[in-house]
């Protein structure tokens, strides 16, 4: 069952990809394996194109924790009706297009913002993980981090 999870996801990346006219060597988006029942992907400095390309193929529903750059850019140019994403969960500094959205959630910092993720997991889904800002190598490391305790 979960290599099958895993499968429709790869497809669904591969076709972004293929969509967005990338090489697989150009895009950055890693698999991590489950986190709270979700397959976990991250993605460090995304192309916003690009990933909008890619979480419209994902299979599964999908929640996206992020910092406020990326997400905020995602939501003005393809998600302004709120209803692409199940959640959208931001941590660190927020503008106020995040705040005043009802589905998505802010946290002052990613400790307290994975917490919260179980809160918001489901399964069968996807979880999307984005960095951008000035601490970015910090959180991904972080993110990554997750996966090694699990094991």
């Amino acid at each position: 069952m979960i290599e099958k999870e895993f499968d429709k996801i790869k497809i669904a990346i591969a076709k972004a990809q293929e969509i967005a006219s990338l090489g697989s060597s150009e895009t950055a988006l890693q698999s991590h394996g489950k986190l709270f029942g979700m397959d976990a992907f991250s993605w460090h400095n995304p192309n916003i194109s690009v990933l909008e390309k890619t979480i419209e193929s994902f299979p599964f529903r999908t929640v996206w924790l992020g910092n406020t750059s990326e997400i905020s850019a995602y939501i003005n140019s393809y998600d302004t009706d709120g209803k692409k994403l199940e959640r959208y969960i931001v941590f660190g500094e927020c503008e106020d297009i995040v705040k005043d959205q009802n589905h998505i959630e802010h946290f002052s910092n990613l400790t307290k913002s994975i917490d919260a993720l179980k809160d918001y997991s489901f399964s069968p889904g996807v979880l999307l993980f984005t960095t951008s800002d000035s601490d970015s190598e910090y959180a991904m490391n972080y993110f990554s981090s997750l996966f090694s305790k699990l094991q």
